[in-house]
């Protein structure tokens, strides 16, 4: 995803849109432990260890993969204390 992260209001305006409304959304659950939940964080955590692998050291790594290998009795998954909190900013746009 080469614009995550990015603010789209200058690109959907430069992309010929009229931004008519934004909002930021947040989510926050705490407790759940339903597997959508466990999913959206391991796929969450292995995107960060993809860009933080080669900075770690050798301990913290292999922590980090014991969180991330579902069979692991570590793994995200089998946490009873995962929370998700997370903001994403929603735009309403039309073409000009």
């Amino acid at each position: 995803m080469p614009h995550r992260g990015a603010d789209w209001g200058p690109m959907l305006t430069a992309a010929g849109f009229t931004i008519e409304g934004e909002r930021t959304i947040a989510v926050n659950i705490e407790g759940d432990r339903s597997e959508a939940i466990g999913c959206y964080a391991v796929g969450v955590v292995q995107r960060i260890r993809s860009v933080i692998a080669d900075r770690l050291t050798p301990e913290d790594l292999a922590a980090l993969d014991q969180l991330l290998d579902t069979s692991s009795p570590h793994s995200i998954l089998r946490r009873d204390d995962l929370t998700v909190r997370t903001e994403r900013p929603v735009r309403a746009a039309r073409r000009a």
